[in-house]
């Protein structure tokens, strides 16, 4: 990643919470963009909270797992948080830490598993709970063992198929030259990194497309200006007319997950995994 990095400022993000709380409870709020979010700290829980006093019915937060200490699981639950992520990608240590560079592969599922307890013991019915794994080349033997080791443990799985990341990477599971539809991500979803910056889908995660900043105007204002000529030339099949970055971009081939309920593995949409 090339962009700088950053907190987003409280100001901002209390305008971007009220502007959403005002226009749509029910709209998802993901509350990190390519950050980890436990860095916060105390402060994680003052903008959950927050978010959820403003009534937002679905609070997102996804995290690697590793500050997941006894103390930050109280507070993400005392939160109100509603879906809790766990980036994991990898079962056994040689794979997860090939991967999750600087990463401990056994602090990681010890602190999942240890607050899985602490919401049973709490009779807690959030947020729930899932681990995620994205698959790539190097993991993807590894799928089927990652379920089971969770499933015995009564867990969700999310299972992510091969991105390129915006061509950053190959994935041999996405084909070029094939008949092109307009990116569901570029249609349906809002990323706003740190800065205010709105980009043009969720796999944007250097910046290359910046459709306006919510600083000193509204989501609406971005999202109906240049984002929307943005979304146009996707509906209308002028793909050669995209930003550099989604001219050839694959992604657009595996948007979306497959979510499996941990007590009965079965696949089915996220909501309904909610208590």
């Amino acid at each position: 990643m090339r962009r700088k990095k950053g907190n987003m400022d409280m100001v901002l993000f209390k305008k971007i919470i009220e502007e959403i709380a005002d226009k749509d409870k029910d709209a998802e709020v993901w509350m990190t963009f390519y950050g980890e979010a436990l860095l916060l700290r105390y402060k994680l829980h003052y903008m959950i909270e927050y978010a959820k006093k403003r009534g937002l019915e679905y609070v997102i937060l996804n995290t690697n797992g590793m500050l997941l200490n006894g103390e930050m699981g109280h507070m993400l639950i005392d939160s109100g948080l509603d879906r809790l992520i766990f980036s994991v990608d990898g079962f056994t240590k040689e794979t997860y830490e090939k991967i999750r560079v600087r990463g401990d592969r056994d602090v990681v599922f010890g602190n999942i598993v240890n607050f899985v307890e602490l919401m049973r013991r709490r009779r807690a019915k959030r947020p729930m709970v899932e681990v995620q794994y994205s698959v790539m080349e190097e993991n993807e033997h590894e799928v089927e063992d990652f379920k089971k080791f969770w499933f015995e443990r009564g867990v969700n799985v999310k299972v992510r198929e091969k991105l390129t990341w915006t061509g950053s990477v190959e994935a041999n599971n996405l084909k070029a030259g094939i008949p092109r539809i307009a990116c569901p991500w570029a249609m349906r979803a809002c990323g706003i990194l740190w800065t205010g910056d709105m980009v043009g889908c969720a796999v944007d995660y250097d910046g290359g497309f910046i459709a306006g900043n919510v600083t000193n105007s509204s989501i609406e204002e971005v999202w109906r200006g240049r984002h929307r000529d943005f979304r146009k030339i996707h509906i209308e099949h002028r793909f050669d007319e995209l930003p550099r970055i989604c001219r050839t971009c694959l992604d657009w081939q595996a948007v979306g997950a497959k979510h499996f309920d941990g007590r009965t593995q079965n696949a089915k949409p996220w909501k309904e995994l909610l208590e």
